[in-house]
């Protein structure tokens, strides 16, 4: 996915468009772990709160960061 911006417009798709454009199944309001991360943290707390007020229960933001998972597992 390009980033927060085309996040909104993709998680109101319908399931079919987003399949055929993202080449994966589209996430359910109700899936429990919908996991939001980006290098520094801002843009994955953005997208979680984004996935939230569309109603997407599930959505996390993993606070760590890519950086510092790379960090602990790289």
């Amino acid at each position: 996915m390009a980033g927060v911006s085309e996040l909104e417009s993709a998680l109101q798709m319908e399931p079919a468009a987003f399949q055929a454009l993202y080449s994966t199944q589209k996430p359910k309001l109700e899936d429990e772990n919908l996991i939001f991360f980006c290098q520094m943290g801002k843009r994955g707390l953005q997208a979680t709160q984004l996935a939230q007020g569309l109603g997407y229960t599930g959505a996390r933001n993993y606070t760590g960061a890519y950086r510092e998972w790379l960090q602990q597992e790289g």
